[in-house]
């Protein structure tokens, strides 16, 4: 049997695809100082307020309503939505069909949110509403990293997975892998099917990470419905 001029070539042309990128420095610092004036204020507290909406166990989770000015608000739905456009871009090459969208096709659900998760907090499974979602971290203290590498209950793990994001997939068939573990850097975000079971582990450090969320829909696969178009 000859083993030479044979290629193997890994195929991942099928299930849901994740996109990571940057947010910028303006994004950045125009959430984070938002999520500061929310924390920061005992009446925005309370009237932000979010943690009936979502599934996470967490001690403070607020919505960004009525935080920005306007000019901020603006600049927060054009970068997020141009990179939602640009996660639905890359799906051709992800999983072999095309779902492109230009940004005037992504509409931003409102409200877009903010995490603060602390020692011993978490998110069970879940997914969200609208058709793409993503999280992106403001501020992701080192000591959570330190914990996975050197704690007693970390360390010795063949799975660290203090504070990270686990994204969960279909059924354990053999030869695959239904779960991604990843450990969040400060200004990432993913984007990723909404529907798509997500998790966070908790961490034990005395520390607090902030993240925030935000869903998408697909105006133009609504239209298509609304309209009885589109693949059956």
């Amino acid at each position: 049997m000859s083993r030479v001029g044979r290629d193997f070539i890994v195929e991942r042309n099928f299930g849901p695809y994740i996109v990571k990128s940057t947010i910028s420095d303006e994004l950045h610092d125009i959430l984070l100082k938002g999520a500061y004036k929310i924390k920061k204020n005992k009446n925005k507290r309370k009237d932000n307020d979010y943690r009936k909406s979502l599934a996470g166990n967490l001690s403070e989770e607020y919505h960004y309503g009525n935080i920005f000015t306007p000019e901020e608000d603006r600049i927060v739905e054009d970068e997020l939505r141009w990179m939602a456009s640009t996660y639905t871009k890359l799906s051709l090459k992800a999983i072999g069909t095309d779902y492109s969208r230009e940004p005037k096709d992504i509409i931003l659900l409102r409200p877009v949110w903010v995490n603060f998760m602390k020692q011993g907090e978490w998110n069970p499974a879940h997914n969200h509403t609208g058709d793409i979602s993503c999280v992106a971290y403001l501020k992701v203290p080192n000591e959570i990293n330190e914990e996975n590498k050197s704690s007693e209950s970390s360390s010795k793990s063949n799975t660290p997975s203090a504070g990270k994001i686990e994204f969960l997939y279909g059924d354990n068939i053999g030869y695959m892998s239904t779960g991604s573990i990843r450990s969040p850097k400060e200004k990432e975000i993913y984007f990723f099917p909404a529907k798509l079971l997500h998790q966070v582990y908790p961490f034990k450090s005395k520390a607090e990470r902030i993240s925030i969320s935000a869903n998408f829909a697909d105006a133009t696969t609504a239209r298509q419905n609304l309209n009885g178009e589109g693949a059956r």
